[in-house]
């Protein structure tokens, strides 16, 4: 009975704890004394209060607002939100940042962090991808004004990670009409994505499929029209062949190849 009534006493006296912070920040908030409570905010933000921080920092700004710590108010207010993965309030402040003071000490590092809100919130490939396209443009806006940062290694190798996802929804896109055997629409999308993406990760498997499903369009195409079409999946065999000598797709590429020079022998 004693170590139940321990714990309870030990959460009633958390409960309290946190009433009482919670009460303290309030009165902070209803003081009328600015300059305290923009100390009180600085004193959250060195001990790593930041939610606390946030609340202070964004209750002076409007009394600081175009004063000289406006910016400086201001991307403190932005690094609460980004250290609580905010990532949109975050960029927003930031973004304040750029547009107002395009000569402040901090406008380098609201460029990088702005990057990073937008990579932060990419969204796996299977999903949209405007957002990566977006985390790209400001990545690469920033690795073209800043080439020489200490952050410029990681954002390179970020973009690179992003441009891949992109070719990686590019190849998803592609792969669907193969997939639904709609061979004819597939050809056109896998050469689009192979147009968009040429150094693509999957520029092999791409052009296997491609080959493939020419080879099924024709085999799957009124007899009049086999013959053309056949020898279209002949070029688009050379082409794999030429690229990939030693494709890991041969032994089935090669087994195709023999079936289109087969259907081609009759029209001979």
């Amino acid at each position: 009975m004693n170590y139940r009534y321990d714990i309870f006493k030990v959460g009633a006296l958390f409960v309290l704890l946190g009433f009482c912070s919670c009460n303290k920040t309030e009165k902070l908030l209803k003081n009328p004394d600015f300059a305290f409570k923009y100390k009180e905010a600085n004193r959250f933000y060195e001990k790593q209060k930041f939610d606390k921080a946030a609340l202070l920092y964004e209750n002076v700004h409007p009394f600081y607002r175009n004063s000289n710590k406006d910016d400086t108010i201001t991307v403190q207010l932005a690094r609460c939100y980004y250290q609580q993965r905010n990532y949109e309030m975050a960029e927003y402040h930031f973004g304040y940042i750029q547009q107002r003071f395009p000569r402040s000490p901090f406008v380098e590092e609201a460029d990088y962090r702005i990057a990073q809100c937008s990579y932060h919130r990419v969204q796996r490939a299977q999903l949209d991808q405007s957002n990566t396209m977006q985390a790209i443009q400001r990545l690469e806006y920033y690795l073209s004004r800043y080439p020489n940062s200490e952050y410029s290694f990681e954002c390179e190798e970020q973009r690179e990670k992003l441009e891949t996802q992109i070719a990686y929804k590019a190849y998803l896109n592609a792969k669907l009409y193969y997939q639904m055997e709609q061979y004819k629409a597939a050809v056109v999308s896998l050469k689009n994505g192979l147009k968009q993406y040429p150094n693509s990760p999957y520029r092999e498997e791409l052009l296997f499929l491609i080959f493939k499903s020419s080879y099924l369009h024709a085999k799957n195409s009124v007899h009049s029209k086999q013959q053309d079409r056949y020898q279209s999946s002949v070029d688009e065999y050379l082409n794999l062949i030429s690229e990939y000598p030693a494709s890991q797709y041969k032994k089935e590429a090669e087994q195709i190849y023999a079936n289109v020079v087969s259907q081609l022998a009759r029209f001979n």
